[in-house]
């Protein structure tokens, strides 16, 4: 579910007052030190510059560490490689094929490579007493972008802070209220006589779940290196959602693998339940009291999945299974036995929680 225009257009007219205010703070500050060259602060400002602090502050350890890094490289190329035309071909050729061979491993070599070329074709062309001069060429470069990522930084921490860990919170509660939505289509569609839904159905909902994975990895690397929070429940919901989908593509692939004439379920009356008790639960876990105790989720997860398992073994004794081909069979154990899965690992997810959870201490 997107977020309403309002609050985009709020989000986005923020940031770009903080890329412009940053911009200026890394203007003002290369010009008050006499940086002949403030232009790479405003730049460095502007790459390191993101929506929210995980990521800004990410850019700029890569920035920053990409940059030293390329520097030297330039400044011992300078040292070592004549300043005419050739070698210095020669030598942006070599920097510029390792280091794009090198972002397989990680994307700090783009400023690694974007740094040595810099330092080391503006030192060729501006150095004229030689080694001294080409080496605080370019440790002013590397300066000028230091200057340009604090100023990004600086501005994203300060002014209107968006952290990717409530971001994310707000995501993930958007996320279980889909799948609670989900899973009543298509439940209501196995109790239908089993009509068919387009695998689009969950397409949305499936493409969320790696991107909740590296969300929260970005928030736990370089947030928290600012901010304090329990990361502990966020993981169990992130693993709750996994599981989730991963019950709502079995049922849609029971509902549509099995093309043949549908027929009236037995136990709907209990599998209705179970999923009202279901999505109760998922409703519960993207909420604001998540972390809340619920006994009464918890007596509906297990009493849900207890009666259906009653009902189904009251039918199989009395050989009410018998009707149904062998298809119509697999199709229902398969859709149900997601349901069961789904309902037990909600219930781990639950009690997982309340041992995450931080306590309240007792007023005294």
């Amino acid at each position: 579910m997107p977020l309403p225009v309002h609050m985009l257009s709020s989000l986005y007219t923020r940031f770009g007052l903080k890329v412009g205010i940053a911009c200026v703070v890394g203007y003002a500050f290369s010009h008050w030190i006499g940086s002949p060259y403030p232009v790479w602060s405003v730049v460095s400002t502007i790459i390191a510059m993101q929506i929210n602090v995980a990521e800004s502050v990410q850019a700029g350890l890569m920035r920053i560490t990409g940059t030293v890094i390329g520097a030297a490289i330039g400044i011992g190329l300078l040292l070592a490689v004549p300043k005419t035309p050739f070698w210095m071909g020669v030598s942006i050729f070599v920097i510029t094929v390792v280091c794009a061979f090198l972002t397989r491993y990680s994307n700090r070599y783009n400023a690694v490579s974007i740094a040595a070329t810099v330092v080391l074709l503006t030192g060729a062309l501006y150095s004229k007493s030689g080694y001294e001069e080409a080496v605080t060429f370019g440790l002013m470069r590397v300066a000028e972008i230091c200057i340009g990522v604090g100023s990004a930084f600086l501005v994203s921490v300060v002014l209107w802070p968006v952290r990717l860990v409530d971001t994310l919170r707000a995501d993930l509660g958007l996320q279980f209220l889909e799948c609670a939505r989900l899973l009543d289509t298509l439940l209501s569609a196995f109790l239908a006589r089993q009509q068919q839904q387009p695998y689009t159905l969950i397409a949305g909902i499936e493409s969320k779940v790696w991107e909740n994975h590296e969300r929260l990895s970005k928030a736990r690397k370089h947030e928290s290196l600012l901010y304090h929070y329990e990361h502990g429940v966020m993981a169990i919901q992130v693993a709750a959602l996994d599981r989730t989908t991963e019950s709502l593509r079995t049922m849609i692939e029971a509902l549509n693998d099995y093309d043949e004439e549908g027929r009236d379920i037995l136990l709907g009356e209990e599998l209705r339940t179970l999923g009202d008790a279901i999505m109760a639960t998922l409703r519960h876990l993207g909420g604001a009291d998540s972390t809340h105790p619920a006994p009464d989720l918890v007596r509906g997860l297990t009493g849900g999945v207890a009666d259906a398992e009653q009902r189904l073994s009251e039918l199989r004794s009395a050989g009410a299974t018998k009707a149904y081909n062998l298809h119509k069979i697999l199709q229902f154990f398969t859709f149900y036995q997601a349901m069961r899965m789904l309902a037990e690992s909600l219930l781990i997810a639950l009690d997982r929680i309340q041992n995450h959870a931080p306590r309240k201490k007792a007023v005294r």
